[in-house]
């Protein structure tokens, strides 16, 4: 069973949904649809559409299981060291190997700890975070904070941004020479050769088309 899309014709056509094809529902629908509601008419001005991560569930889990992981074995390294340091004998300074064998550990440990709380704080990036769309500008969120950003504020949207904590993610590069990273466009290390999605690109659409609206004409 299909729903039609318009009610007539004795009645003259009238739309019945929205025409969001299961492809085509992208950020440029979602911004015409700010300004123009289905019916024709202005949509409310306090009205937001968001963006969130592709499969922000699945993402969430993996990485807080790996941000688990890689915590468990950093304390599984320091407990090796301290029972090193427990088993020998008292007025013994380590030997020459002991000795590397523990600033290895202490190392591993080290990036053990550092992945950890990366992923960990990738992990809580991607449960909470979101870009809203509405006609002021952008609203990213983030894992710890928050940011809006006025259209006009913004230079360029970058899809290729490498990060120290997202890694490869998204961001909006503004007029003061900043970025605003976008948590909610972060990519596991096998979409990196990926080019950017469709709502990166319909982002730049937006932006294009709001800077040539502003450009005076003569």
């Amino acid at each position: 069973m299909t729903i039609p899309r318009q009610i007539g014709p004795e009645t003259g056509p009238r739309t019945a949904l929205p025409d969001y094809g299961r492809s085509t529902a992208t950020v440029e629908r979602m911004v015409s649809d700010l300004r123009r509601g289905a019916d024709g008419r202005d949509a409310p001005a306090a009205t937001v559409r968001a963006l969130f991560p592709a499969a922000a569930t699945r993402d969430t889990l993996l990485r807080a299981v790996a941000a688990a992981v890689l915590l468990g074995g950093a304390l599984v390294a320091v407990v090796v060291i301290v029972l090193l340091v427990l088993g020998l004998d008292d007025g013994r300074s380590p030997g020459v190997a002991l000795l590397i064998s523990m600033l290895a550990l202490g190392g591993i440990a080290l990036i053990l700890l550092l992945l950890g709380i990366r992923f960990g704080a990738v992990a809580l990036g991607t449960a909470r975070s979101r870009v809203e769309i509405s006609e002021e500008g952008l609203h990213v969120v983030g894992g710890l904070r928050s940011r809006r950003v006025a259209w006009s504020d913004i230079l360029a949207i970058e899809s290729r941004v490498v990060h120290p904590v997202h890694w490869l993610t998204a961001a909006l590069r503004l007029h003061d020479g900043t970025r605003v990273v976008m948590p909610a466009f972060d990519r596991h290390i096998w979409h990196w050769t990926q080019p950017s999605g469709q709502d990166i690109r319909a982002l730049r659409t937006e932006l294009h088309r709001r800077e040539r609206a502003a450009r005076p004409t003569f």
